[in-house]
């Protein structure tokens, strides 16, 4: 097989607001590392699939729809082979016009200026094709936590060491015939979020991927966050999460990396490879839809969130459900990816490897519909399944019967 890669620097040149805290109001007050866009063309015979990773916090679904129809016409590859992934990194700009402004305050000049370094990127990776040899390695990191707990029958963001936490790591390697590494695809379930400081920096993965570059020149590598939306990283005082500066990040991004290398210095079982990829378009229904009057009402009377969430509703037609775009790719004999458009619960991807023990699960994925939760958590409440909506402008909240209608759209794609 044959792959391809590019890496160009995204960080804002004029200011903007980051991302990921409605509390951080305020354009960015500093650069402490680059943000990177980092392609990854991968073909084999006729088939080809293209990863588009950035340390962003993740691609917003208009943005996805422009730049999927630009590189389809423009490179013959048909949208359902393109993958739009992100770090869900919080220190990073917007790139959707979809949410209310207390989530993202969306800047026109850098998306435009994104999509100019996507096309650059997908033209630098078609002419990098390199003969490589792919490999599976498995294996695990101590890194992350739980982040819900029951107090008083309340949910609150707490870390709980009481439930198991998915700390699966796997790495896909790709080397050149004379065995030096040519990229990976780092995967593993863990929020960037450590840091809430108004400065741009790529969080954990973005620095580990640059030390991963400095270990092995010549390779450009991409990290495929996985389904982390109850999952935090273990930067805990107490019993509550505390934010990091960007020193410590370096620390804990350092500690990643090297459960990284570990790994790649383990030996590994090649993957045939066959690159198959096909996608379902599924409805999740909402619950609480307002009368669309009372929603009107709404956008002329309240203030705050509330105002914002009402407007960003009506905007988008007060749809009674949401579009779940869930992909997979056959990559070879031991690899299959599950690629999703939201932040997904890591029960799913456990569901995923019980049907399949081959199964990767892909979050931040072309788009961003918000928090998948499990039917359990939905009744439960806290933050994801509840007071999300309001920032993620969903009309509702999501039906617990979601955890079914997801499960029934894996097991087809298992079946396959």
């Amino acid at each position: 097989m044959q792959l391809g890669t590019a890496k160009l620097a995204i960080t804002p040149q004029t200011p903007v607001r980051l991302c990921g805290y409605a509390t951080r109001t305020a354009t960015f007050e500093q650069v402490k590392e680059d943000l990177f866009l980092r392609i990854q063309l991968h073909r084999h015979e006729r088939e080809t699939l293209l990863f588009i990773y950035a340390d962003l916090l993740w691609w917003g679904s208009d943005f996805v729809a422009e730049a999927r129809q630009k590189i389809s016409g423009a490179y013959d590859i048909a949208p359902e082979r393109i993958f739009f992934v992100a770090s869900h990194n919080h220190s990073g700009p917007p790139t959707c016009n979809l949410f209310t402004p207390s989530l993202e305050t969306y800047d026109h000049t850098y998306a435009r200026f994104l999509q100019e370094r996507v096309l650059e990127g997908v033209a630098l990776a078609a002419k990098d094709m390199e003969q490589v040899e792919a490999r599976r390695h498995d294996g695990s990191a101590a890194l992350n936590v739980f982040r819900r707990v029951m107090e008083d029958g309340k949910i609150q963001m707490r870390p709980n060491y009481q439930v198991s936490t998915d700390r699966t790591l796997t790495i896909a390697a790709f080397r050149r015939p004379d065995g030096s590494l040519k990229a990976a695809m780092v995967h593993y379930p863990c929020h960037a979020n450590l840091s809430n400081e108004n400065a741009v920096q790529p969080d954990y993965p973005g620095v580990a991927l640059r030390l991963l570059d400095e270990a092995f020149p010549g390779s450009v590598s991409i990290f495929l966050q996985g389904c982390t939306a109850d999952l935090r990283p273990n930067s805990v005082l107490g019993q509550s999460f505390v934010p990091a500066d960007y020193k410590k990040v370096l620390v804990f991004a350092g500690d990643f990396f090297q459960a990284c290398s570990n790994l790649l210095a383990r030996k590994a079982d090649a993957i045939i490879p066959h690159l198959c990829a096909k996608r379902q378009l599924v409805e999740l229904p909402l619950e609480g839809v307002l009368p669309l009057p009372e929603l009107e009402q709404r956008a002329r009377t309240r203030e705050g969130v509330e105002l914002e969430w009402a407007r960003a509703v009506l905007a988008k037609n007060n749809r009674p459900s949401e579009q779940l775009e869930l992909s997979w790719i056959d990559y070879g004999d031991r690899l299959r990816f599950y690629t999703f458009n939201a932040e997904v619960s890591q029960y799913y991807a456990a569901f995923a490897r019980s049907a399949d023990p081959h199964a990767v699960c892909i979050a931040y994925t072309n788009g961003m519909i918000g928090y998948l939760s499990t039917a359990e958590q939905i009744e439960q409440g806290g933050y994801e399944p509840v007071e999300s909506a309001l920032y993620f402008a969903l009309a509702g909240t999501y039906k617990p019967e979601i955890e079914q209608i997801i499960h029934g759209a894996m097991r087809i794609a298992a079946a396959e």
